[in-house]
């Protein structure tokens, strides 16, 4: 007749260990909660701290009138030859035609571009707007479109 009363003792004992781990799991709790330090008055600086660190590193700027905007508070700079904007710009990707881009001085190349473009006016229309991989004005919104041509005409061995 014993049997009878297992599930009762299991009931009761396993309900005791489970008051007994609540009410120890509410203590902790309420002597984490005494013995922590308030922030509270920090509060403000903590989120300033957190929002400047979870910034992000950079932003992309697509739109040709933010990048204007931008290089509008920069100082007026000396033209640039056509020998310079190459160096500083348009080599990285002609000098050694990354991504299909025509080699420098590739006659072959350029002329096969020059007819398929539209002539000169049209290569220095598609540098000054960009062009598959390459970027408006090849990625420095800074150069005119004097200092693009003279850089195309560099590029074409002209």
């Amino acid at each position: 007749m014993e049997h009878k009363n297992h599930d009762k003792v299991f009931f009761v004992n396993f309900s005791v260990v489970l008051g007994i781990l609540t009410a120890i799991a509410l203590f902790i709790g309420f002597v984490a909660r005494l013995l922590a330090p308030h922030h509270d008055e920090h509060a403000g600086e903590q989120a300033a701290a957190l929002a400047e660190r979870v910034k992000p590193v950079t932003q992309a700027i697509t739109s040709d009138e933010e990048l204007k905007k931008l290089s509008a508070d920069k100082p007026a700079r000396a033209p640039m030859s056509g020998d310079q904007v190459v160096a500083k710009v348009c080599g990285a990707c002609h000098a050694s035609g990354v991504l299909n881009a025509p080699k420098i001085g590739d006659a072959a190349e350029w002329n096969k571009r020059l007819g398929t473009e539209g002539g000169l006016d049209g290569l220095i229309a598609a540098a000054i707007n960009g062009k598959n991989a390459m970027p408006p004005r090849g990625g420095d919104p800074d150069l005119s479109d004097d200092e693009i041509k003279a850089a195309v005409s560099v590029l074409i061995g002209k």
